[in-house]
C-alpha cells in the first residue's frame, strides 16, 4: 500500500515533464492573460466605487447646505423680530 502511494506522488511530481514545452508556454500566456483582465477589471470596480463614494459625499454636502441655510434663515427671521 505505502509503495503504491510512493509510486504515485512521484507520477504527480513528474507530470509536468510529460507537457511539451509549447503547451505549457500556451498555459503560461493564458494564465497572465487571465490576470491581466482581472486586474483591469478590479481597477475598474476602484474607479466606480471612487465615484459612488464622492457622489455620495457630494449628496451629503449638498443636504448639510440646504440644511445651514434654513437654519441661517430661522435665526435672521427670529432676530428680526427681536
Amino acid at each position: 500500500m505505502e509503495e503504491e502511494v510512493a509510486t504515485e506522488n512521484r507520477e504527480r511530481k513528474h507530470i509536468i515533464l510529460e507537457k511539451p514545452l509549447p503547451e505549457i508556454l500556451d498555459d503560461i500566456e493564458t494564465s497572465i492573460e487571465v490576470s491581466e483582465k482581472a486586474a483591469a477589471e478590479a481597477r475598474l470596480a476602484a474607479v466606480e466605487a471612487r465615484k459612488a463614494g464622492e457622489q455620495a459625499a457630494a449628496d451629503v454636502m449638498k443636504k448639510i447646505r440646504t440644511l445651514f441655510l434654513k437654519m441661517t434663515q430661522d435665526i435672521t427671521e427670529e432676530l428680526a423680530k427681536s
